[in-house]
């Protein structure tokens, strides 16, 4: 019998330089983490978030039994790479090994959801409210740096509850998709995902709230034009004369107080919050000015809800009788997974790394007074090595020369277009593995034909529109009611731009992303995992988006 050839690595761009950190870092194989980091990282994010999330994520995970044991990442040129660590043996062991998985995700996941609310969510605010109790003026500087050197370990415990919260769910969502595609039939797979919606979490709460004071601020038509001509001054929103123009302050704040905490980027050290910089709540918010009352985000949840119960009982007619109790138990635990999607990513995700970002730049400040740096900004250029040589109270005579050699490299990474694979294919027969597929989308090749781009159906529907171009949240305002929205991926801070959208188009992303959960929650169509999408569309072409199909069709 004829061997199967071995896989060989990928070729690297010529104009994407590549250096492993070890000799057979090329036998791996390395994915670009578009969905969650599409743009270049700063350095300090490259060297101290990313090594720290990765060892957190990697403890989790070698627990509880997963076709992998881990992962790490590296950044190349600024751009992320997990390297998924795959656990080899013979199919007993690895069937055994999938059983054990089962059991640890099927005990774990039971109390997900409460265990996050009670337990895991306050140890993690914990850890925000000691990072802001610190004294960072009065301490010694390199008392400082050593508190901030230790946000390390604070990210890996972090992490280690990303992973503890967010596996059993997700396991039990992929659980209950394969029993009713085995049972019922594929069509039932993009039906199960139907099953997950309508239930509360912080993405659906903001947009109830940005909806609930866009309604206050439209019930007074000068307080209305006031606050649409509003602009943003040092990062805030400034608005003009007018009687309520107090109370629209105090309501503004409120929200800011709220869901300030999270940023146009993801896990991000080196990007501002809403809170720093109010932007994109204020064009957010503008938009929901815009909308009608018809709009109105509640009655959509609603609906969102009874079509849920509706389909439930739908499917479950379809099942034999024996085999009801078991759909319904698989049901509760995966129902689990968009709350705790949504509210982890708002808590760990966005508000711990704001936080996390405020003692780097209180860090920042004592530099600059020190003379080693000329902007906190700057901070966010050094290193987590270097950081901890200020701990030990090393040189910092020529950081600020450092600063400037990197921010050209950030500029310069900016411009390239990072391949999305390096390192080494996995076997050919290796089953592909869920969280890779139904979460990060990997797996689809782009598409050649110049017409049509193809990507992974993840929320059905067909609409005809205009293309708008997001390349990042900045892009935000160019969005009108209809365009076919068309980014690299959404995070929780894009949100409310899915009221305007009416459809949603990702480079990157699965059926179990973000940009997916939250177009089937605003029922828009979605196809996510093109690759080249923002590549091949532009600002002004018409398209068709086939939600169900995954395809997107150029007309003119």
């Amino acid at each position: 019998m004829a061997e199967t050839a071995q896989p060989q690595p990928i070729p690297i761009p010529a104009n994407f330089p590549v250096k492993w950190r070890k000799p057979d870092d090329v036998q791996m194989f390395w994915f670009q983490d578009a969905m969650h980091l599409p743009q270049p990282l700063s350095p300090l994010d490259a060297t101290l978030y990313q090594q720290a999330f990765a060892e957190g994520a990697t403890q989790t995970i070698s627990q509880m039994s997963m076709p992998i044991s881990g992962f790490r990442a590296e950044v190349f040129n600024g751009y992320t790479y997990l390297g998924p660590l795959p656990v080899m043996g013979t199919p007993g062991e690895m069937d055994a090994r999938f059983q054990e998985m089962i059991r640890i995700t099927g005990e774990l996941g039971s109390t997900a959801l409460a265990d996050w609310r009670a337990t895991f969510e306050p140890k993690v605010l914990a850890e925000c409210d000691e990072v802001f109790a610190f004294d960072y003026a009065n301490r010694p500087l390199p008392e400082v740096a050593a508190f901030v050197a230790g946000f390390y370990e604070r990210i890996v415990r972090i992490w280690n509850i990303h992973m503890r919260v967010n596996i059993p769910p997700m396991n039990a969502v992929f659980g209950l998709e394969d029993f009713l595609g085995q049972v019922v039939g594929p069509e039932a797979v993009p039906q199960s995902r139907q099953l997950l919606q309508g239930f509360d979490n912080k993405s659906v709460a903001l947009g109830k709230a940005l909806w609930d004071l866009s309604r206050w601020v439209r019930a007074d038509a000068g307080l209305t034009e006031v606050v649409t001509a509003a602009t943003i001054v040092a990062g805030r929103a400034t608005i003009g004369d007018h009687a309520l123009a107090q109370e629209f302050r105090a309501r503004w704040q409120r929200f800011l107080d709220e869901y300030g905490w999270r940023g146009n980027r993801f896990i991000e050290l080196a990007h501002p919050s809403w809170r720093e910089d109010q932007t994109t709540p204020l064009t957010q918010l503008k938009n929901f000015l815009a909308k009608p009352d018809a709009d109105d985000p509640y009655e959509a949840h609603r609906r969102q809800a009874g079509d849920r119960e509706r389909l439930t009982a739908e499917l479950a007619a379809k099942l034999p009788p024996p085999l009801v109790p078991q759909f319904q138990g698989m049901l509760a635990l995966a129902q689990q997974y968009i709350p705790i999607a949504e509210d982890h990513n708002f808590t760990i995700d966005q508000k711990s790394t704001t936080v996390l970002r405020h003692g780097v730049k209180q860090l920042g400040a004592r530099l600059v007074a020190d003379g080693a740096l000329g902007d906190s900004e700057d901070v966010f250029f050094l290193t987590y090595e270097e950081i901890q040589a200020i701990a030990a109270d090393g040189d910092r005579s020529n950081l600020r020369g450092r600063v400037d050699e990197r921010r050209a490299d950030l500029s310069r990474y900016e411009r390239m277009v990072a391949p999305p694979a390096l390192g080494t294919p996995p076997p050919a027969d290796l089953p592909p593995d869920p969280l890779v597929t139904k979460f990060f989308g990997l797996g689809m090749e782009p598409s050649r034909d110049g017409q049509t781009i193809k990507g992974v159906a993840c929320s059905a529907g067909v609409v005809v529109g205009p293309v708008k171009v997001l390349m990042t949240l900045d892009d935000a305002w160019k969005l009108e009611e209809g365009d076919i929205m068309v980014c690299r991926s959404t995070m929780p801070a894009w949100t409310p731009l899915f009221g305007a959208a009416g459809a949603v188009v990702a480079d990157a992303g699965g059926p179990l992303s973000h940009c997916a959960i939250v177009a089937r929650e605003y029922e828009i169509p979605c196809v996510a995992a093109t690759q080249n999408g923002t590549r091949e569309l532009r600002d002004g072409m018409r398209v068709r988006v086939d939600g169900g199909r995954g395809t997107v069709e150029i007309l003119a």
